[in-house]
Protein backbone atom coordinates (compact mmCIF):
# COMPACT_ATOMS: atom_id res chain seq x y z
CA UNK A 1 0.00 0.00 0.00
CA UNK A 2 1.48 3.16 -1.08
CA UNK A 3 1.72 6.50 1.52
CA UNK A 4 -0.84 8.51 -0.50
CA UNK A 5 -3.12 5.69 -0.25
CA UNK A 6 -2.70 5.26 3.33
CA UNK A 7 -3.52 8.59 3.75
CA UNK A 8 -6.80 8.67 1.55
CA UNK A 9 -8.38 5.78 3.59
CA UNK A 10 -7.40 7.63 7.21
CA UNK A 11 -8.89 10.22 5.99
CA UNK A 12 -12.28 8.80 4.45
CA UNK A 13 -12.50 6.47 8.31
CA UNK A 14 -12.25 9.94 10.06
CA UNK A 15 -15.23 11.37 8.16
CA UNK A 16 -16.41 8.27 8.42
CA UNK A 17 -16.46 7.95 12.63
CA UNK A 18 -17.46 11.98 12.54
CA UNK A 19 -20.52 11.35 10.80
CA UNK A 20 -21.52 8.86 12.81
CA UNK A 21 -21.48 10.88 16.18
CA UNK A 22 -23.65 14.07 14.61
CA UNK A 23 -25.82 11.29 13.04
CA UNK A 24 -26.14 10.41 16.66
CA UNK A 25 -26.46 13.98 18.16
CA UNK A 26 -29.30 15.03 15.41
CA UNK A 27 -31.20 11.46 15.48
CA UNK A 28 -33.64 12.04 18.21
CA UNK A 29 -36.34 9.30 19.11
CA UNK A 30 -39.75 10.78 18.15
CA UNK A 31 -40.74 9.92 21.88
CA UNK A 32 -38.20 12.88 22.91
CA UNK A 33 -38.62 14.97 19.95
CA UNK A 34 -39.31 18.63 21.34
CA UNK A 35 -42.87 19.54 21.97
CA UNK A 36 -43.50 15.70 22.15
CA UNK A 37 -43.96 15.97 26.20
CA UNK A 38 -46.60 19.40 26.05
CA UNK A 39 -49.77 18.49 24.34
CA UNK A 40 -52.59 20.45 23.94
CA UNK A 41 -54.63 20.88 27.01
CA UNK A 42 -58.21 22.03 28.16
CA UNK A 43 -59.39 22.85 31.37
CA UNK A 44 -62.87 24.08 32.73
CA UNK A 45 -62.69 25.76 35.39
CA UNK A 46 -65.39 26.83 37.61
CA UNK A 47 -65.15 29.68 40.55
CA UNK A 48 -63.42 27.57 43.08
CA UNK A 49 -60.50 26.65 40.55
CA UNK A 50 -59.73 29.87 40.54
CA UNK A 51 -57.79 32.19 43.65
CA UNK A 52 -61.10 34.66 43.48
CA UNK A 53 -64.09 35.05 41.09
CA UNK A 54 -65.52 38.21 41.92
CA UNK A 55 -68.75 39.24 39.04
CA UNK A 56 -71.30 42.15 40.21
CA UNK A 57 -73.79 44.09 38.11
CA UNK A 58 -73.89 47.75 37.58
CA UNK A 59 -76.51 50.12 35.89
CA UNK A 60 -77.09 53.63 34.97
CA UNK A 61 -75.40 53.45 31.29
CA UNK A 62 -77.95 53.84 29.08
CA UNK A 63 -81.75 55.71 29.36
CA UNK A 64 -84.07 56.19 27.01
CA UNK A 65 -83.33 59.22 25.46
CA UNK A 66 -80.13 57.40 24.08
CA UNK A 67 -82.40 54.46 22.93
CA UNK A 68 -82.25 53.62 19.25
CA UNK A 69 -85.84 53.69 19.46
CA UNK A 70 -89.41 54.89 21.20
CA UNK A 71 -91.31 52.36 22.74
CA UNK A 72 -95.27 52.94 23.82
CA UNK A 73 -97.46 50.48 25.67
CA UNK A 74 -100.64 50.63 27.39
CA UNK A 75 -103.52 48.21 28.59
CA UNK A 76 -101.33 45.73 28.93
CA UNK A 77 -101.50 45.25 32.76
CA UNK A 78 -97.73 45.48 32.81
CA UNK A 79 -96.87 48.79 32.05
CA UNK A 80 -97.54 52.21 30.59
CA UNK A 81 -95.20 54.18 28.17
CA UNK A 82 -95.62 57.11 25.97
CA UNK A 83 -92.90 58.77 23.88
CA UNK A 84 -91.90 62.44 23.98
CA UNK A 85 -90.68 63.97 20.65
CA UNK A 86 -89.40 67.50 19.93
CA UNK A 87 -87.98 69.65 16.68
CA UNK A 88 -85.66 71.77 17.50
CA UNK A 89 -85.18 74.94 15.96
CA UNK A 90 -84.69 75.67 13.37
CA UNK A 91 -86.64 74.71 11.51
CA UNK A 92 -85.93 75.35 7.69
CA UNK A 93 -88.35 78.53 6.72
CA UNK A 94 -86.11 79.66 3.59
CA UNK A 95 -86.19 78.15 0.30
CA UNK A 96 -84.63 79.05 -2.87
CA UNK A 97 -87.72 80.29 -5.28
CA UNK A 98 -86.80 81.43 -8.72
CA UNK A 99 -83.31 81.62 -8.21
CA UNK A 100 -83.92 83.61 -5.04
CA UNK A 101 -83.61 83.32 -1.21
CA UNK A 102 -87.51 83.42 -0.04
CA UNK A 103 -89.20 83.47 3.14
CA UNK A 104 -92.06 80.88 4.19
CA UNK A 105 -95.38 82.82 3.46
CA UNK A 106 -96.94 79.85 5.00
CA UNK A 107 -96.53 75.77 5.62
CA UNK A 108 -98.60 73.56 4.99
CA UNK A 109 -98.84 69.20 4.61
CA UNK A 110 -97.61 68.81 7.74
CA UNK A 111 -96.57 65.09 8.56
CA UNK A 112 -94.45 63.42 11.46
CA UNK A 113 -93.44 60.03 10.08
CA UNK A 114 -92.39 57.05 12.21
CA UNK A 115 -90.78 53.63 11.04
CA UNK A 116 -92.07 50.40 13.14
CA UNK A 117 -90.22 47.61 14.46
CA UNK A 118 -93.11 44.68 13.51
CA UNK A 119 -91.10 42.07 15.55
CA UNK A 120 -91.26 44.22 18.54
CA UNK A 121 -94.38 45.62 18.00
CA UNK A 122 -97.72 43.56 19.53
CA UNK A 123 -101.35 45.10 18.66
CA UNK A 124 -104.50 44.07 20.47
CA UNK A 125 -106.55 41.91 19.43
CA UNK A 126 -109.33 44.67 18.53
CA UNK A 127 -106.53 46.98 16.77
CA UNK A 128 -104.39 49.39 18.75
CA UNK A 129 -104.71 53.38 18.49
CA UNK A 130 -102.07 55.73 18.61
CA UNK A 131 -103.01 59.79 19.32
CA UNK A 132 -100.16 62.53 18.80
CA UNK A 133 -100.71 65.44 21.11
CA UNK A 134 -99.83 68.42 22.11
CA UNK A 135 -97.16 68.31 25.11
CA UNK A 136 -98.43 71.45 27.88
CA UNK A 137 -95.00 71.95 30.06
CA UNK A 138 -91.27 72.07 28.70
CA UNK A 139 -89.49 69.16 29.50
CA UNK A 140 -85.21 67.44 29.82
CA UNK A 141 -84.54 65.27 27.12
CA UNK A 142 -82.02 63.92 29.05
CA UNK A 143 -83.73 63.65 32.80
CA UNK A 144 -87.59 63.65 32.28
CA UNK A 145 -88.97 60.30 33.51
CA UNK A 146 -93.03 59.49 34.12
CA UNK A 147 -93.09 61.43 37.25
CA UNK A 148 -90.49 64.68 36.60
CA UNK A 149 -90.22 66.70 33.60
CA UNK A 150 -86.89 67.72 34.53
CA UNK A 151 -84.96 65.48 36.91
CA UNK A 152 -81.48 66.80 36.54
CA UNK A 153 -79.11 68.09 39.43
CA UNK A 154 -79.67 70.64 41.22
CA UNK A 155 -83.35 71.24 39.19
CA UNK A 156 -86.39 68.65 40.29
CA UNK A 157 -89.97 69.63 38.57
CA UNK A 158 -92.62 67.49 38.40
CA UNK A 159 -95.12 67.18 35.91
CA UNK A 160 -97.93 69.91 36.70
CA UNK A 161 -100.57 67.74 35.75
CA UNK A 162 -99.20 64.55 37.70
CA UNK A 163 -97.11 61.80 36.58
CA UNK A 164 -97.46 60.58 33.26
CA UNK A 165 -96.89 64.11 31.75
CA UNK A 166 -98.64 67.53 30.87
CA UNK A 167 -100.92 66.65 28.16
CA UNK A 168 -102.82 68.68 25.94
CA UNK A 169 -105.02 68.34 22.63
CA UNK A 170 -104.98 65.41 20.27
CA UNK A 171 -103.60 66.80 17.27
CA UNK A 172 -103.68 63.80 14.98
CA UNK A 173 -105.06 59.57 15.25
CA UNK A 174 -104.03 56.68 13.57
CA UNK A 175 -105.77 53.00 13.94
CA UNK A 176 -103.81 50.20 13.77
CA UNK A 177 -105.35 46.90 12.63
CA UNK A 178 -101.79 45.52 11.80
CA UNK A 179 -98.45 46.22 11.96
CA UNK A 180 -97.24 48.54 9.38
CA UNK A 181 -93.59 49.41 8.28
CA UNK A 182 -94.54 53.31 8.78
CA UNK A 183 -96.39 55.09 10.60
CA UNK A 184 -98.14 58.78 9.75
CA UNK A 185 -99.52 61.55 11.61
CA UNK A 186 -101.05 63.94 9.23
CA UNK A 187 -100.74 67.60 11.20
CA UNK A 188 -101.77 69.45 8.20
CA UNK A 189 -104.56 71.58 9.98
CA UNK A 190 -102.10 72.69 12.35
CA UNK A 191 -99.16 72.85 10.31
CA UNK A 192 -98.75 76.47 9.79
CA UNK A 193 -98.94 77.51 13.96
CA UNK A 194 -96.92 74.41 14.84
CA UNK A 195 -93.60 75.33 12.81
CA UNK A 196 -93.80 79.17 13.45
CA UNK A 197 -94.31 78.55 17.46
CA UNK A 198 -91.04 76.17 16.69
CA UNK A 199 -88.86 78.08 15.15
CA UNK A 200 -89.88 80.90 17.64
CA UNK A 201 -87.08 81.41 19.97
CA UNK A 202 -88.39 83.43 22.26
CA UNK A 203 -91.12 80.81 22.99
CA UNK A 204 -90.62 77.39 24.75
CA UNK A 205 -90.90 74.26 22.40
CA UNK A 206 -92.50 71.90 24.23
CA UNK A 207 -93.18 68.95 21.72
CA UNK A 208 -95.93 65.94 21.09
CA UNK A 209 -96.49 63.26 22.88
CA UNK A 210 -97.01 59.75 21.42
CA UNK A 211 -99.53 57.84 22.99
CA UNK A 212 -101.27 54.17 22.81
CA UNK A 213 -104.95 55.29 23.55
CA UNK A 214 -106.36 52.01 23.99
CA UNK A 215 -104.48 48.73 24.25
CA UNK A 216 -100.83 47.72 22.78
CA UNK A 217 -97.39 47.69 22.45
CA UNK A 218 -95.67 49.64 19.87
CA UNK A 219 -92.37 50.34 19.12
CA UNK A 220 -90.72 52.62 16.88
CA UNK A 221 -87.86 54.81 15.20
CA UNK A 222 -86.47 58.32 14.86
CA UNK A 223 -89.20 60.66 14.16
CA UNK A 224 -88.84 62.49 10.58
CA UNK A 225 -91.20 65.65 9.97
CA UNK A 226 -92.14 66.38 6.21
CA UNK A 227 -93.67 69.54 5.44
CA UNK A 228 -94.15 71.91 2.69
CA UNK A 229 -93.10 75.83 2.75
CA UNK A 230 -94.97 78.33 0.75
CA UNK A 231 -92.39 80.69 -0.75
CA UNK A 232 -93.21 84.37 -0.13
CA UNK A 233 -91.76 85.58 -3.91
CA UNK A 234 -93.74 82.19 -5.43
CA UNK A 235 -96.99 81.56 -3.23
CA UNK A 236 -98.51 79.39 -5.82
CA UNK A 237 -95.78 76.92 -5.16
CA UNK A 238 -95.14 74.45 -2.59
CA UNK A 239 -91.55 73.04 -1.82
CA UNK A 240 -91.73 69.85 0.22
CA UNK A 241 -88.62 69.45 2.85
CA UNK A 242 -88.10 66.75 5.59
CA UNK A 243 -86.39 66.83 8.98
CA UNK A 244 -83.50 65.90 9.24
CA UNK A 245 -82.74 65.58 5.55
CA UNK A 246 -81.30 62.93 3.90
CA UNK A 247 -79.15 65.11 1.91
CA UNK A 248 -77.72 66.67 5.59
CA UNK A 249 -78.71 70.04 4.34
CA UNK A 250 -81.46 70.83 6.75
CA UNK A 251 -80.02 71.10 10.31
CA UNK A 252 -83.40 70.19 12.17
CA UNK A 253 -82.90 66.99 14.42
CA UNK A 254 -85.25 65.55 17.03
CA UNK A 255 -85.30 65.33 20.30
CA UNK A 256 -86.80 61.83 21.31
CA UNK A 257 -87.43 59.72 24.16
CA UNK A 258 -90.02 58.15 26.23
CA UNK A 259 -91.28 58.05 30.18
CA UNK A 260 -93.02 54.91 31.68
CA UNK A 261 -94.52 54.28 34.94
CA UNK A 262 -92.14 51.85 36.80
CA UNK A 263 -88.66 51.04 37.09
CA UNK A 264 -86.52 48.10 36.86
CA UNK A 265 -85.40 47.06 40.83
CA UNK A 266 -81.69 45.44 41.51
CA UNK A 267 -81.08 41.78 40.42
CA UNK A 268 -80.51 39.63 44.09
CA UNK A 269 -77.36 38.44 44.83
CA UNK A 270 -76.24 35.57 43.01
CA UNK A 271 -77.54 37.40 39.35
CA UNK A 272 -76.19 38.72 36.79
CA UNK A 273 -77.70 41.01 33.72
CA UNK A 274 -76.72 42.18 30.80
CA UNK A 275 -79.06 44.36 28.69
CA UNK A 276 -82.01 46.68 28.86
CA UNK A 277 -82.57 50.37 28.76
CA UNK A 278 -80.57 51.23 31.92
CA UNK A 279 -77.82 49.71 30.71
CA UNK A 280 -76.76 46.80 33.02
CA UNK A 281 -73.41 45.53 32.43
CA UNK A 282 -71.26 42.51 34.48
CA UNK A 283 -67.97 43.66 35.42
CA UNK A 284 -65.73 40.31 36.38
CA UNK A 285 -62.41 40.18 38.04
CA UNK A 286 -60.47 36.65 38.12
CA UNK A 287 -57.61 35.97 40.12
CA UNK A 288 -55.70 32.89 38.12
CA UNK A 289 -53.37 30.45 39.85
CA UNK A 290 -50.23 30.36 38.18
CA UNK A 291 -50.86 26.60 37.84
CA UNK A 292 -54.62 25.36 37.15
CA UNK A 293 -56.29 21.30 37.93
CA UNK A 294 -56.70 19.66 34.58
CA UNK A 295 -58.74 16.61 34.25
CA UNK A 296 -55.81 12.88 34.24
CA UNK A 297 -53.03 15.18 35.74
CA UNK A 298 -52.32 14.63 39.66
CA UNK A 299 -50.68 17.91 39.64
CA UNK A 300 -51.81 20.97 38.60
CA UNK A 301 -50.37 22.51 35.19
CA UNK A 302 -48.36 25.61 34.37
CA UNK A 303 -51.07 27.87 32.71
CA UNK A 304 -48.31 30.99 32.66
CA UNK A 305 -46.37 31.07 30.75
CA UNK A 306 -48.21 28.43 28.11
CA UNK A 307 -49.68 28.99 24.35
CA UNK A 308 -53.42 30.02 25.04
CA UNK A 309 -55.02 28.82 22.08
CA UNK A 310 -58.51 30.05 23.22
CA UNK A 311 -60.06 30.90 26.33
CA UNK A 312 -64.18 31.40 26.97
CA UNK A 313 -66.59 32.76 29.47
CA UNK A 314 -69.70 30.47 29.86
CA UNK A 315 -72.63 31.60 31.28
CA UNK A 316 -75.73 29.66 32.29
CA UNK A 317 -78.77 31.39 31.99
CA UNK A 318 -81.40 31.79 34.13
CA UNK A 319 -85.10 31.98 33.32
CA UNK A 320 -86.81 34.49 31.71
CA UNK A 321 -86.98 37.77 33.24
CA UNK A 322 -90.47 38.87 34.44
CA UNK A 323 -92.08 41.42 31.97
CA UNK A 324 -92.15 44.08 31.24
CA UNK A 325 -88.30 44.24 31.56
CA UNK A 326 -87.31 40.90 30.49
CA UNK A 327 -85.83 41.19 26.91
CA UNK A 328 -88.38 39.79 24.43
CA UNK A 329 -86.17 39.95 21.35
CA UNK A 330 -82.18 39.65 20.73
CA UNK A 331 -79.70 41.68 21.30
CA UNK A 332 -76.05 41.79 20.57
CA UNK A 333 -73.11 41.80 23.10
CA UNK A 334 -69.86 42.37 23.64
CA UNK A 335 -66.81 42.61 26.43
CA UNK A 336 -64.55 45.32 27.47
CA UNK A 337 -61.33 45.29 29.14
CA UNK A 338 -61.12 47.13 32.30
CA UNK A 339 -58.02 48.73 33.89
CA UNK A 340 -59.01 49.52 37.26
CA UNK A 341 -60.82 47.73 40.51
CA UNK A 342 -64.24 48.11 39.91
CA UNK A 343 -65.11 46.93 43.78
CA UNK A 344 -63.37 50.44 44.65
CA UNK A 345 -64.67 52.95 41.92
CA UNK A 346 -68.19 50.77 41.35
CA UNK A 347 -69.99 52.47 37.87
CA UNK A 348 -67.28 55.07 37.43
CA UNK A 349 -64.70 52.19 36.71
CA UNK A 350 -63.35 53.67 33.52
CA UNK A 351 -63.37 50.83 30.49
CA UNK A 352 -60.59 50.08 28.04
CA UNK A 353 -61.16 48.68 24.52
CA UNK A 354 -63.30 46.35 23.10
CA UNK A 355 -62.14 42.66 22.99
CA UNK A 356 -61.76 41.76 19.67
CA UNK A 357 -63.72 38.46 18.66
CA UNK A 358 -65.56 38.91 22.12
CA UNK A 359 -69.33 39.40 20.54
CA UNK A 360 -72.17 37.30 21.25
CA UNK A 361 -75.94 37.13 20.88
CA UNK A 362 -78.95 36.92 23.92
CA UNK A 363 -81.70 35.28 22.07
CA UNK A 364 -84.47 34.83 24.33
CA UNK A 365 -86.49 32.50 22.08
CA UNK A 366 -83.86 30.06 22.48
CA UNK A 367 -82.65 30.74 25.90
CA UNK A 368 -83.60 28.84 28.76
CA UNK A 369 -82.85 27.49 32.23
CA UNK A 370 -79.25 26.73 31.88
CA UNK A 371 -78.79 27.82 28.41
CA UNK A 372 -75.17 28.74 27.49
CA UNK A 373 -74.18 32.03 26.44
CA UNK A 374 -70.20 31.36 25.58
CA UNK A 375 -68.00 34.52 24.93
CA UNK A 376 -64.46 34.46 23.81
CA UNK A 377 -62.00 36.36 26.23
CA UNK A 378 -58.73 34.57 24.73
CA UNK A 379 -56.81 37.85 24.37
CA UNK A 380 -57.01 38.85 28.27
CA UNK A 381 -55.85 35.62 28.88
CA UNK A 382 -53.22 35.50 26.52
CA UNK A 383 -51.92 38.74 28.08
CA UNK A 384 -51.87 37.50 32.00
CA UNK A 385 -50.08 34.47 30.77
CA UNK A 386 -47.23 36.26 28.70
CA UNK A 387 -46.41 38.47 32.35
CA UNK A 388 -43.00 37.30 32.58
CA UNK A 389 -42.78 34.76 35.39
CA UNK A 390 -40.00 36.72 37.47
CA UNK A 391 -43.61 39.11 38.08
CA UNK A 392 -46.49 39.33 39.76
CA UNK A 393 -49.46 39.23 36.87
CA UNK A 394 -52.42 40.93 38.01
CA UNK A 395 -56.07 40.06 37.78
CA UNK A 396 -58.25 40.21 34.67
CA UNK A 397 -60.98 42.44 34.67
CA UNK A 398 -63.62 42.91 31.74
CA UNK A 399 -66.62 44.27 31.53
CA UNK A 400 -70.15 42.77 29.58
CA UNK A 401 -73.13 44.72 28.16
CA UNK A 402 -75.32 45.22 25.05
CA UNK A 403 -73.20 46.35 21.93
CA UNK A 404 -74.74 48.98 21.09
CA UNK A 405 -76.31 50.06 24.23
CA UNK A 406 -80.24 51.04 24.00
CA UNK A 407 -80.93 48.30 21.74
CA UNK A 408 -84.00 46.76 24.15
CA UNK A 409 -85.70 47.72 26.61
CA UNK A 410 -85.34 44.47 28.70
CA UNK A 411 -82.81 42.83 30.05
CA UNK A 412 -81.53 38.69 30.31
CA UNK A 413 -79.88 37.49 33.65
CA UNK A 414 -77.75 34.83 34.35
CA UNK A 415 -75.90 32.74 36.74
CA UNK A 416 -73.14 34.81 38.68
CA UNK A 417 -70.21 33.42 40.73
CA UNK A 418 -71.91 33.20 44.35
CA UNK A 419 -75.39 32.26 42.46
CA UNK A 420 -76.87 28.64 42.37
CA UNK A 421 -73.49 26.00 42.39
CA UNK A 422 -74.82 24.03 39.40
CA UNK A 423 -75.09 27.06 36.99
CA UNK A 424 -71.84 29.20 37.82
CA UNK A 425 -70.39 30.88 35.32
CA UNK A 426 -66.87 29.01 33.94
CA UNK A 427 -63.69 29.42 32.59
CA UNK A 428 -62.23 27.44 29.65
CA UNK A 429 -58.90 27.33 28.52
CA UNK A 430 -57.41 25.30 25.97
CA UNK A 431 -53.55 26.05 26.10
CA UNK A 432 -50.31 24.25 25.01
CA UNK A 433 -47.97 24.66 28.37
CA UNK A 434 -43.93 24.99 27.82
CA UNK A 435 -41.96 22.41 25.74
CA UNK A 436 -39.45 21.48 28.44
CA UNK A 437 -37.15 18.44 27.32
CA UNK A 438 -33.39 17.68 27.79
CA UNK A 439 -31.12 17.62 24.20
CA UNK A 440 -29.59 13.87 24.35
Amino acid sequence: MTGKLRVTLLVAAAFWVVACQREEILSVDPAEAPGFASPTLEALLDPGALESWIDTVYFGFGKPSSSTFILGEDGSGNLISRGLLRFNAPVQDTVFSQDTASAAEGFDSLRVILSVDTARTVLSSLGTTLQLLAVEQQWDNGSTSWEFAVDSPGVAEPWSAGPGGSLGEVLSEVRLEEEPDSIIFDLTAYSDSLLRHWNDTTLENTGLALVVADSGRVVLGIPRLHYNIIPEVAPDTSVQLRCPSITGIIKCFPNKTYIFDRSAVPPPAGVLRIGGVDGWRTFTELVIPDSIPVEGYAEPVPLRGATINRADLFLSSLDAPAPPFGAEAGFDGTAFEVKSDFTVLGPKTPVGAELFDAFFTVDPSVLEADSLVIINITKLIQDWASVPLDSVAGPVRFVLRARPEGTTFGYWEFNAADGQPAGVPRLRVIFTPRAEFAFP
